[in-house]
Order: C-alpha cells, then sequence, then structure tokens
C-alpha cells in the first residue's frame, strides 16, 4: 500500500485527477470514440465537464490523463472502434483510500435500543493494521469498550467491513449486536442518546 500512499501526496480527491479517479471508481466510465477525432473529443471534453464537474483547459485534461495512464492509474481498454477509460488495481486501491479517509458513521438516527460491537483479535504480526483499525474506530467515533472491543449505536456494520477489508484483516474483525451491555448508562450519556 505505500506506494499508493506516496503517489496519494501528489492526487487530493479535489484535483482533476483525484476526480477522474473518483468518478471511474464510482462506476462512471468514458467511452471514446476514434470514428471522428474532432467530434469525439468535444464530445468527450463535454462529458468530462458533466460527470466530473471540470471546467478547465483542455491540454490540463490531456495532461492529466496521460499522466494517470503512465502511473498505471487508469487504462484504455478497446472495445470495437471504441476505447474505455478504466481503473487499474493500483487505481482502484487510490479509489479505496479514498473513500477510506473520508468514511463517516451514521449519527443522527432514531437508536433502535441496540449496540453495535466490534470484537477483534488481530495477530501480532499484522500490528500496524491492527493499530490502524483501532485509530480509524476512533476517528469514526466509536467507544472503547477493552482494547479488542468497540462500540457503536447506530448501524454500521458495512464501514466496518469495509475498513477491516481495506486492511485484509476481516477474518480477524466480528460484529455483534447486542440489546444490553453494562455501564450503558455511561454510554448513552456519551452518545447524547
Amino acid at each position: 500500500m505505500s506506494d499508493i500512499i506516496i503517489i496519494m501526496q501528489f492526487i487530493d480527491q479535489e484535483s482533476i485527477k483525484g476526480k477522474i479517479i473518483y468518478s471511474l471508481g464510482m462506476g462512471t466510465g468514458i467511452l471514446i470514440s476514434l470514428s471522428n477525432k474532432r467530434t469525439s473529443y468535444k464530445l468527450t471534453k463535454a462529458l468530462i465537464k458533466e460527470i466530473f464537474g471540470i471546467n478547465t483547459e483542455k491540454e490540463k485534461i490531456k495532461r492529466d490523463f496521460y499522466r494517470l495512464r503512465i502511473q498505471k492509474i487508469i487504462s484504455f481498454k478497446k472495445i470495437g472502434d471504441k476505447h474505455k477509460i478504466i481503473l487499474t488495481e493500483k487505481g482502484k486501491k487510490i479509489y479505496l483510500r479514498f473513500n477510506y479517509e473520508k468514511m463517516t458513521l451514521p449519527k443522527k438516527q432514531i437508536w433502535d435500543m441496540k449496540w453495535r460491537m466490534i470484537l477483534f483479535d488481530i495477530p501480532e504480526k499484522h500490528k500496524v493494521a491492527r493499530d490502524s483499525f483501532r485509530d480509524k474506530m476512533k476517528e469514526l467515533g466509536c467507544v472503547k469498550f477493552n482494547n479488542s472491543v468497540w462500540l457503536y449505536p447506530f448501524s454500521c456494520g458495512k464501514e466496518v467491513d469495509f475498513i477491516a477489508n481495506y486492511w485484509n484483516i476481516g477474518k480477524y474483525v466480528h460484529f455483534a449486536i447486542v440489546s444490553k451491555i453494562t455501564n450503558e448508562d455511561n454510554l448513552r450519556k456519551h452518545f447524547n442518546i
């Protein structure tokens, strides 16, 4: 993952490159017809403005697409007389990283009186992933019940799965929904519920 972090130091989500990666990761594809280059370019430029919200000169867009291709973040897949721009595996990892960094957990819901318990027993050989997982739980607003158990009052199973799989520790992370827990009054006070 380290080469991804290095690349991401130069690509943020608000840059043209970031918007391209994010949009492609969301499933937005760009299909370019090569039959008429002039019409194709105008159409592509209009699509880029519409899809990515980019209003910039054509040379900058061309340069950023070229750099992303050289960095093996995007690739072009030939489909008949057209080319589709897609994310490579490296591009998909960067897209995942964008999602990881901006992830939040739902907060303002009607509480269903159940606690979401995140339990994990991650081996020492995965210490970096374990520490990063703990840091993310704290950052997202979960409460530490003990070193390997965190609590949250609202639905967060998908998000926890995403984080665990992001760090390749999914088999060590478990999720439970409980209706009663000790010190519940303190937890309710903490979450203001």
